[in-house]
């Protein structure tokens, strides 16, 4: 019967009743770190699953273009590298780009030195977490001066986002990105004046 363990399909994508798997990546061992995480960055930068179809994913999964029609000077606080790459990978495919700090104490020193519109702020950092940089951010700058504060967090209860808003910020997005989140995010900048100087 089923001698070499490559019937049932583990190894040719199919299934028990030969039906066709829809794998999303696949990795031979021994995995390499670095092959693992242009993976990732590749399935994290998807908008649609595998397989997912409709007249409404028919249409680009990155407005590549939106970063010239809403120019926008963009901070992100994160310190977790990946999540930094998978981010700034997101962003470039919609036309932005960002600079990015590893935690609040940074977040201060950069807006001392130029003006920023949006802040992508990871809520939990070393040193000076995301909730006590926005804190400081309203003390230190007026609502005219400081920028649109997007909170990142993997936690999506509801006193999450309660203690977010709380602490000054302006929106909310969870943690991994989705590309649907992170557009509203940036649109909700738009009607704001985009910065063409620094300071």
């Amino acid at each position: 019967g089923r001698e070499g363990g490559r019937e049932g399909g583990r190894e040719d994508g199919q299934g028990a009743r030969g039906q066709t798997v829809a794998f999303a990546a696949y990795l031979n061992k021994p995995i390499k770190a670095s092959h693992l995480y242009e993976v990732l960055v590749q399935i994290f930068a998807q908008e649609v699953q595998p397989g997912e179809k409709s007249e409404e994913t028919e249409k680009p999964l990155f407005d590549s273009e939106m970063g010239q029609r809403w120019p926008l000077r963009i901070l992100m606080a994160e310190d977790n590298a990946v999540n930094q790459k998978l981010t700034l990978r997101l962003l470039e495919r919609l036309g932005y780009r960002a600079d990015v700090v590893g935690n609040g104490v940074e977040v201060l020193e950069a807006l001392r030195r130029q003006t920023y519109d949006m802040i992508l702020m990871d809520v939990q950092m070393p040193e000076l977490d995301g909730l006590e940089a926005t804190r400081r951010i309203h003390q230190e700058w007026d609502v005219d001066r400081r920028p649109r504060v997007v909170a990142m967090t993997a936690n999506a209860m509801k006193e999450d986002r309660e203690a977010c808003l709380a602490a000054g910020m302006d929106d909310y997005i969870s943690k991994p990105i989705r590309v649907e989140e992170l557009v509203r995010a940036l649109s909700m900048c738009q009607s704001l004046p985009a910065s063409s100087e620094g300071s």
